[in-house]
């Protein structure tokens, strides 16, 4: 195939990379990998007719994705499964460099993420500003 005739609907690519990170897998090879192991799968769910997408297509598209919106659409997943048992107590928070998204006037994307280690979800996330740290982003993160 020829890779730049290739289109997916962003519904897809979205799914996808949600489903990845949901098994906690970060790197983009990783989630093209694990895409095409479970393409059978994955398939009853999304249309994979035109075959995977490639790593450079899922990271590409999310770049292009406002950060807001992927959160918003993250956050109403989450309300989604409120169906889940109750979140135990402990939360876990990492800062985390997202590799791969800076440009020549952009510096690297940074999240700060609060994690259920006992359901093993990610509650939430924000984006640290710029010229600041993690310690500085933590109290929006947990409003």
């Amino acid at each position: 195939r020829q890779a730049w005739k290739t289109h997916y609907r962003l519904s897809t690519i979205l799914f996808l990379v949600f489903v990845c990170q949901l098994s906690g897998i970060e790197s983009w090879k990783e989630m093209e990998d694990v895409i095409e192991m479970h393409v059978e799968v994955l398939g009853k769910y999304v249309d994979l007719s035109e075959g995977c997408p490639s790593h450079d297509t899922l990271e590409r598209v999310v770049s292009l994705v406002n950060p807001d919106r992927l959160k918003e659409l993250k956050s109403h997943m989450e309300q989604s499964a409120s169906d889940l048992p109750a979140l135990q107590r402990l939360i876990a928070i990492d800062g985390k460099t997202i590799r791969g998204n800076r440009s020549q006037n952009q510096a690297p994307t940074h999240i700060v993420t609060a994690y259920s280690a006992d359901n093993k979800i990610s509650l939430s996330q924000v984006a640290v500003d710029e010229k600041s740290n993690d310690i500085t982003a933590i109290p929006r993160l947990l409003r």
